[in-house]
């Protein structure tokens, strides 16, 4: 019997393959590739084979690590001391500052990548989102600033069309294709 992480890159052999139209909106460009939050470490090491399946589909492979957003945002914050101290208070600022810094700084990532219609972009570590902002949220904000295919590394799960980050929260709808096994 083939392991999981070896069914998770046939499963995405066959969608990078596949014909790429250019005429799908922002959202419907995405992809998850969803896996059980327990195999993250496996699906970390066998990184590199999910861009060798993408360059022999003759595509550009690009990623990108949220895993420095939130320390980022932290570290430039005047009241950093006061939320590690108390940090109930830091939750009214999530929403009001976090998020938008969180989609300034995917944005501000994908524009640094030498990328065409012809470029799948990875997006590595969202899980160091989980908690501070709703991944939902970020990748609204963020689906005109790619040209080809965005690949979501998700530790969670996809039931009903429906995607649920580390199993945790309420799951929400998205126009974006699920890669499951």
């Amino acid at each position: 019997m083939q392991a999981k992480i070896d069914q998770l890159l046939a499963a995405f052999d066959k969608v990078v393959k596949e014909p790429w139209s250019t005429v799908l909106s922002g959202q419907e460009r995405v992809w998850f590739l969803v896996y059980d939050p327990a195999e993250q470490r496996k699906v970390e090491l066998r990184l590199g084979d999910f861009e060798t399946y993408t360059l022999k589909a003759g595509k550009q492979w690009r990623s990108i690590s949220l895993k420095q957003c939130f320390p980022a945002w932290m570290t430039q914050h005047d009241y950093q001391e006061e939320y590690f101290a108390n940090p109930e208070y830091i939750v009214d600022q999530l929403e009001a500052e976090f998020i938008p810094f969180a989609i300034q700084f995917l944005r501000k990532e994908l524009r640094k990548l030498d990328q065409d219609q012809h470029t799948l972009v990875a997006i590595k570590d969202v899980s160091a989102l989980f908690g501070f902002a709703r991944l939902s949220e970020v990748l609204k904000g963020c689906e005109k600033d790619f040209s080809g295919r965005m690949l979501i590394f998700f530790p969670g799960e996809f039931q009903h069309n429906q995607y649920r980050l580390l199993d945790a929260r309420d799951g929400w709808s998205y126009l974006a294709r699920p890669i499951t096994v």
